[in-house]
């Protein structure tokens, strides 16, 4: 079983390198580096430095985009957002949102920029973390893909068609970046992570050929929710990537963990790693310490993730 960690990284080589080694001896085969906007230009030392210190220390470095377009996960800082403000998300009613459109070509264009960045600098693979429905973006960009695959009027159409539009914007987003990869930098292996709620779209997000690695991320720790539901969730996405053929992989939440909720990281963790995916990942590196995102107790959270991260590797 392949096992990772997503990582913040540094922009000092010598920090890069003191955590390397430590991943080196858990044995990891693999780390997402979470490169946000702000990395690819003021702090490109995390971008540089990290694919060759990761091999030099047996470890595959893969690119994360963490916070891009103030979407997909923490650390949200969009330059581009701030330089192109028709990006940003419209409401309904005509009124801003803060957060950027995935639909919107330029947003696409720059992404893409990015992933040549991370091809020149070795990264190995490209991760699309957790894209979902934007289900109240009226920007132009989504009104005119709506009218190009629908002939109709975003705002004015139905509940079940907006729906469905919605769900098949994330599944062509996750297509135009893994055709990218495929078509530019075939060396790279393409990941995507669909959220346990956004498992209407699990199955389509297969069919991509130019995906290569597929999975979800369970987070219960902070929630009462019984985990033997967990067991059918991760079946059903092993399923549905043993049909397609893809890598199946699975995440165990180690970060914003809640003091006292600690042994539940192993808990879930330990059923994620008795149900054999393809690779166990954990978010994130020592609990995401230092962070907006840290577990209240990172360093007792973080043992029980390496807890896990031994029984993946000694196959119990």
């Amino acid at each position: 079983m392949r096992t990772g960690v997503s990582y913040m990284s540094h922009h000092n080589p010598k920090h890069i390198a003191s955590d390397l080694r430590a991943m080196r001896d858990l044995e990891l085969d693999e780390i997402f580096v979470c490169c946000q906007e702000n990395d690819f230009l003021w702090f490109p030392g995390k971008v540089k430095f990290t694919p060759e210190i990761a091999r030099e220390h047996g470890v595959r470095p893969l690119a994360l985009f963490w916070g891009a377009l103030n979407l997909f996960g923490g650390g949200r800082q969009s330059h581009l957002l701030l330089e192109h403000p028709e990006c940003f998300q419209v409401r309904r009613d005509g009124s801003h949102w803060k957060e950027g459109c995935y639909v919107n070509p330029i947003a696409v264009r720059r992404i893409h920029e990015m992933i040549d960045i991370a091809a020149e600098a070795g990264y190995e693979g490209y991760f699309v973390d957790e894209p979902t429905p934007l289900r109240d973006c009226f920007c132009a960009a989504c009104t005119a893909r709506f009218d190009e695959w629908y002939q109709a009027d975003l705002r004015t159409a139905p509940d079940e068609q907006v729906e469905a539009f919605r769900q098949r914007c994330v599944v062509d987003y996750v297509r135009n970046m893994a055709d990218y990869c495929k078509a530019n930098h075939p060396q790279l292996e393409t990941f995507c992570c669909l959220m346990p709620h956004d498992d209407a779209m699990w199955e389509a997000a297969a069919q991509i050929d130019s995906l290569d690695n597929l999975g979800t991320d369970i987070y219960w720790t902070n929630n009462d929710r019984d985990l033997a539901d967990m067991a059918p969730i991760i079946e059903r996405m092993a399923a549905i990537c043993r049909a397609y053929g893809k890598t199946h992989h699975e995440w165990l939440e180690c970060w914003r963990v809640q003091a006292g909720r600690e042994e539940r990281v192993r808990q879930q963790g330990e059923i994620m790693v008795r149900q054999q995916p393809d690779a166990f990942y954990v978010w994130a590196w020592e609990g995401q310490i230092g962070t907006k995102e840290s577990c209240d107790n990172p360093a007792l959270a973080w043992a029980k993730a390496v807890e896990v991260l031994r029984m993946a590797k000694a196959g119990i």
